[in-house]
């Protein structure tokens, strides 16, 4: 039996302003996602307002992964806030490094 991942949803304002609540949701949920030995899951809302912030954070909660050796998945909208603030920030440029981990992640 596999167990389920751990899942968290951000939605909303993902923003410099929002920053410390969406860094403490991230934390808790990888804290959680390593103690069950699960990969995390983070969903992003199509209607979420994004900005730089965001996948600065994501990077960040990549590396933690790595180092707790548990999977992080993305799941984002193909559309909106988020995919345009990874073309803005030159994300998904070519030869742009963990292009890839953007591009699985967009739906």
């Amino acid at each position: 039996m596999t167990e389920h991942p751990e899942i968290l949803r951000l939605d909303g304002a993902l923003t410099i302003k929002t920053a410390a609540d969406v860094k403490e949701r991230i934390c808790a949920s990888l804290e959680a996602a390593s103690a069950r030995g699960v990969p995390l899951h983070i969903d992003i809302d199509e209607e979420a307002e994004c900005d730089l912030t965001t996948p600065q954070m994501l990077l960040s909660a990549l590396k933690t992964t790595e180092q707790k050796g548990i999977d992080l998945i993305l799941n984002a909208p193909a559309e909106g806030s988020f995919p345009t603030t990874l073309q803005r920030g030159g994300f998904l440029a070519d030869g742009a490094e963990l292009k890839d981990f953007w591009i699985k992640g967009l739906q």
